[in-house]
């Protein structure tokens, strides 16, 4: 782990708040389309076509060919103008901000990502996890991993419930058909359940897939967990609550612009590397996810965030801190140890199964 130059820091910021600022246009409601006059029965009507993720058009009635109608063109025109040099300019600050060094996501990766924001997939409370995650809390803390976040995995969670908290987005969206819609060879995969709906996403082209995630809202809780308005099912996880329970506005960077997401807050997600369990035959992952979460608790170190990694770690249920206690000697950074070895105190056993987290 290596601090990113103070230009390169300061380039982010300058990128975060133009991402934010035109994410609304670019992302959210950007004016693709144009307009086009139909004559029906002798009568001219203007309509604005729109191209569908799916393919093909569809086209809404914008009223009969008058000056208020021309009027009402010409403002859309306008928007679209605008969008489009939003993106201009958003796309200028990012090259310069990568050829300073800032770290980018996989172009293929990337590519998707950026098709599933422009159908309003990251206005629907997912939160980014996985390695797209950490490198993202990288280019935020501003520094370079010495740890790879290479991946083949995109993964997505969603917590339990948070359709209600969305209000002024009921806009229903199907991610699975959208997914295709930019690349064919995507399809759904079973998990070790044949008999339980898919929560994963495949592409038969570059071997990408698309992960969706959820929290268990008590310990037996396997059941995949169907989100309509997204047209996804995600699989519940332990710990998932405590790792989007916290999140911060960052940033996915292309090579060509910056799209706005919500991240894990990095000292929950270093702690949440270091407490969750894989199944045997999963030994690399467990080893990267070590290594990931000792450079964010010495990125934290240097940035004066030793307090952050104290509530995330009061943050956990006496289970989540037992578990921490016995992963501690893993951690191959003395340093980052003794830090976590200073906030847990001595071991206390409670008696209570090692996963009981809240709500179990």
């Amino acid at each position: 782990m290596e601090s990113q130059s103070v230009l390169t820091q300061t380039l982010y910021a300058q990128l975060r708040d133009e991402a934010l600022s035109y994410a609304l246009s670019i992302f959210e409601n950007g004016m693709a389309g144009s307009p086009y006059v139909a004559t029906i029965k002798g009568r001219a009507y203007i309509y604005w076509q729109v191209p569908m993720p799916q393919g093909g058009t569809k086209s809404r009635y914008l009223g009969a060919d008058n000056p208020e109608t021309q009027t009402l063109v010409e403002r859309l025109r306008t928007r679209k103008q605008a969008t489009d040099g939003a993106l201009s300019a958003l796309s200028a600050t990012t090259r310069v901000y990568l050829s300073s060094g800032g770290a980018e996501i996989e172009p293929a990766h990337f590519k998707i990502m950026d098709w599933l924001a422009r159908h309003g997939l990251f206005s629907k409370g997912l939160v980014v996890v996985g390695s797209h995650a950490f490198a993202s809390i990288g280019n935020a803390l501003g520094v370079r991993w010495g740890t790879s976040s290479r991946t083949t995995d995109m993964d997505f969670a969603r917590p339990d419930g948070i359709q209600l908290a969305i209000m002024g987005n009921r806009e229903t969206i199907n991610v699975p058909e959208i997914v295709k819609a930019r690349d064919p060879s995507f399809s759904e995969i079973c998990g070790l359940d044949i008999r339980e709906p898919s929560t994963s996403l495949l592409s038969r082209k570059t071997r990408v897939r698309i992960d969706f995630l959820t929290n268990k809202t008590h310990w037996s809780d396997n059941k995949p967990r169907f989100f309509a308005d997204l047209g996804i099912t995600a699989e519940p996880l332990e710990h998932m609550d405590y790792l989007i329970g916290k999140t911060f506005p960052g940033l996915l960077i292309g090579r060509t612009h910056a799209i706005p997401v919500m991240l894990p807050d990095p000292a929950h997600f270093a702690v949440h590397k270091l407490i969750i369990r894989r199944a045997n035959g999963f030994e690399q992952k467990t080893k990267k996810d070590i290594l990931q979460a000792t450079e964010i608790i010495a990125a934290l170190r240097e940035n004066g965030g030793e307090s952050d990694l104290l509530e995330a770690v009061r943050a956990l249920p006496q289970g989540g801190k037992n578990r921490l206690h016995r992963v501690l000697p893993a951690i191959p950074d003395e340093d980052a140890r003794k830090i976590i070895e200073n906030i847990l105190g001595a071991p206390e056993s409670t008696g209570e199964p090692e996963d009981v987290f809240p709500g179990f």
